[in-house]
């Protein structure tokens, strides 16, 4: 059985967020977010729905590589908190070449029922 990471503290929600993505689990990225949340595209393209987030998180997975993420705020008010991070996969290209993919993120995340931690809203390039 897959362990699913969810944050019980809205500063835990990047390195949760890497971490799934590190464990090449589809299931675990998933997880992380709200059934209807927003995920703004690298081409400003906002989507939701299910779906439309699995293969938005499918084609992550294909960058491969080992990703980190660290958390440059984090802003709690009631419910919600406003998350920025700089986050980095280190990969490989087409070539075997290793190349290094960078952006900022600006995030939404509400507090669940049980105390956990989900995204609402997931711009990863937010604040580049």
């Amino acid at each position: 059985m897959t362990h699913i990471n969810i944050p019980n503290s809205p500063d835990q929600m990047n390195q949760c967020f890497a971490d799934a993505y590190n464990s090449g689990d589809l299931n675990r990225i998933n997880a992380l977010f709200e059934k209807e949340a927003k995920i703004v595209k690298y081409n400003g393209d906002i989507i939701s729905g299910f779906e439309k987030m699995n293969e938005e998180h499918l084609n992550l997975l294909k960058l491969g590589g080992k990703m980190t993420s660290v958390n440059k705020y984090c802003i709690e008010t009631e419910d919600i908190a406003m998350l920025r991070a700089d986050w980095k996969i280190e990969t490989k290209n087409e070539k075997s070449e290793d190349i290094t993919i960078t952006g900022s993120s600006v995030e939404l995340i509400r507090r669940q029922k049980d105390g956990t931690w989900l995204y609402i809203v997931d711009n990863p390039f937010g604040a580049n």
